[in-house]
C-alpha cells in the first residue's frame, strides 16, 4: 500500500502519529514538519491555506495516500480547499472535539483551547453550528502556546507560564470539560489536568482522528512499514524533538517544498518604512514626477535618491514604459528603489497589460540583483488615474501569477496600503488571485 503521509506546521501532529501507531504500529507513514513555517496558528486562513498546497502536493510526491491534516489550523483553513484542490484524494482532518464534549458536560458549560487560525476558519463554525446543542462554549485562543512548545518543549517554565495564563479564564468560567483544539497541546495534558482543577474533564481529538485514518485504509493496510520523518527547518533539531516526545530514535531530513519563497502579504503603512530588500517606486521615464509615493521615497531616501537617479538617467537614458531602473535606497531600512514605469490610465489602450508588465519588471529587477524582499505600492492608481480597485486587483494577481512561475525567486512580498482603503482593496485582490 501507499504510505499515509502526516503532516503539521511542527512537532504537534507528532500527538496523532502517536496514537495512529497505538493501533498500527507497522503502518509506513512519512511525517512532515514544516517548521520552516511554524506555528500555522499566527498566521492568516490564506497563507495557511496556500501552505497547505504545498505541503500535500509534497506528499503525494512520496506517494501518500491519504494524508491527515494533523494540525488544527490547517484543517481550519484548508481542509475544503485540499479536497477541492485534490479531489481523487483522501484526507483526514482535525476539528475540535466539541460534540462529545457536549455530550459528557455536566454543567453544559466547555472550554476550547486552540489557536486563533483556528477559531477563525469555517470548521470550528460549523462544528459549533452542528454539536454544541446549546452548551456554552468558551472560546480561549493561546496565541505563542504552540510556538513554545515547540521552541522551549512541553515542561519548560515559560510553556507552563503561559500555559496557566489561558486555563485561568476557563477555570473562572466554571468549565467542566475542555477541549484541546490544537495538537500541539496533547503534550501538555498532565499540565493541563493539574492547572484545570479535579474533576475537569480533557478531551484529546487525537485518537478519533487516529481510528477514522485507519477506517480509511481499510483492506489495503499491509503490515512491514515504519515512519519516515522529514521537515522543511533543522532535521537535527528535529530529530531532538522526536527522541524527546515519542521516545523514539529518528534521523529525519531537511527538505525544500518549493513554497518557502514567495509569501505575499497585506500590510498598511509608510512604504519607505518597510525593513524589505527592495521597495518599488512608479515612476515616470525619467524617474521624476510630483506623486506623493516617490515624494515620500525623496524624502526618506534623501539627497542619494535624486543623485542616484539623475546618474542613472544619464547613463542609461529614459525608462521605457514597463520597464524598471534600479538605485539605492539612500537611508531607508530598503537597500534598493526599483523604479518603474508605470502606465498612465487610458480608455484607449490595454491598461492591465501594461501594468502587468510593469509588475513584472519590478519583480525580475528584484531577481536580478538578488533581494529577497520586496515592498510595492498601489502602482499607477492615484496620479496615474488607475481606479485603485482596479489597480491593486491587477497588481496583487499579477504577483500570484509571477510567484507561481518563479517559486524561488523572493522569500517575501509586501503590498503595502498608506491607507486602510487601500489597504483593503489589496486584500480583496489578493483573496481573488488566491482563490483561482
Amino acid at each position: 500500500m501507499a504510505s499515509v503521509g502526516v503532516f503539521d506546521s511542527g512537532v504537534g501532529g507528532l500527538s496523532v502519529l502517536r496514537e495512529i501507531r497505538k493501533l498500527a504500529p507497522d503502518l509506513p507513514i512519512v511525517y512532515l514538519a514544516d517548521q520552516e513555517w511554524a506555528p500555522y496558528g499566527e498566521r492568516s486562513l490564506d497563507e495557511v491555506r496556500e501552505r497547505s498546497v504545498a505541503v500535500v502536493r509534497y506528499l503525494l510526491g512520496r506517494g501518500c495516500d491519504p494524508i491527515v491534516v494533523a494540525c488544527n489550523s490547517a484543517s481550519a483553513a484548508a481542509l475544503h480547499h485540499l479536497r477541492d484542490v485534490f479531489p481523487d484524494k483522501r484526507f483526514v482532518g482535525m476539528e475540535p472535539a466539541v460534540k462529545p464534549a457536549a455530550s459528557q458536560s455536566e454543567k453544559g458549560v466547555i472550554g476550547v483551547l486552540a489557536t486563533e487560525a483556528t477559531f477563525q476558519g469555517e470548521l470550528y463554525a460549523s462544528v459549533l453550528d452542528r454539536h454544541a446543542n446549546g452548551t456554552e462554549v468558551v472560546a480561549q485562543a493561546c496565541p505563542g502556546l504552540a510556538a513554545a512548545v515547540e521552541a522551549l518543549g512541553p515542561d519548560h517554565r515559560d510553556t507552563i507560564g503561559l500555559l496557566e495564563t489561558y486555563v485561568a479564564p476557563l477555570r473562572a468560567a466554571g468549565v467542566d470539560t475542555i477541549v484541546l483544539g490544537c495538537t500541539h497541546y496533547p503534550f501538555l495534558m498532565p499540565a493541563i489536568r493539574r492547572l484545570a482543577g479535579a474533576g475537569v474533564r480533557v478531551i484529546d481529538p487525537a485518537p478519533a482522528v487516529a481510528r477514522q485514518a485507519i477506517r480509511m485504509i481499510g483492506d489495503e493496510y499491509q503490515a512491514g512499514g515504519d515512519a519516515a520523518f522529514a521537515t522543511t527547518g533543522d532535521a537535527e533539531a528535529f530529530s531532538g524533538q522526536i527522541t524527546s516526545l515519542l521516545g523514539d530514535v529518528a534521523q529525519p531530513e531537511t527538505v525544500d517544498i518549493g513554497g518557502r519563497m514567495g509569501e505575499i502579504r497585506v500590510v498598511q503603512g509608510d512604504l519607505t518604512a518597510q525593513a524589505v530588500a527592495a521597495i518599488v517606486n512608479a515612476a515616470n521615464d525619467t524617474l521624476q514626477h510630483g506623486g506623493g509615493v516617490a515624494a515620500a521615497i525623496a524624502r526618506a531616501g534623501g539627497p542619494a535618491i535624486r543623485r542616484e537617479s539623475d546618474e542613472w538617467i544619464r547613463d542609461h537614458g529614459r525608462v521605457p514604459t514597463g520597464h524598471a531602473a534600479v538605485t539605492t535606497a539612500g537611508a531607508m531600512p530598503a537597500d534598493h528603489v526599483i523604479h518603474v514605469v508605470g502606465p498612465i490610465f487610458q480608455q484607449d489602450q490595454d491598461n492591465e497589460y501594461l501594468l502587468r508588465t510593469a509588475v513584472a519588471a519590478a519583480l525580475e529587477a528584484a531577481a536580478d540583483i538578488g533581494a529577497k524582499s520586496i515592498a510595492f505600492p498601489a502602482i499607477s492608481a492615484g496620479i496615474y488615474g488607475y481606479p485603485v480597485a482596479e489597480a491593486t486587483a491587477v497588481l496583487a494577481d499579477e504577483v500570484v501569477d509571477w510567484t507561481g512561475r518563479h517559486p524561488h525567486s523572493l522569500e517575501e512580498i509586501r503590498l503595502v496600503g498608506f491607507s486602510t482603503e487601500v489597504a483593503e482593496h489589496f486584500q480583496s485582490g489578493l483573496r481573488a488571485a488566491r482563490a483561482r
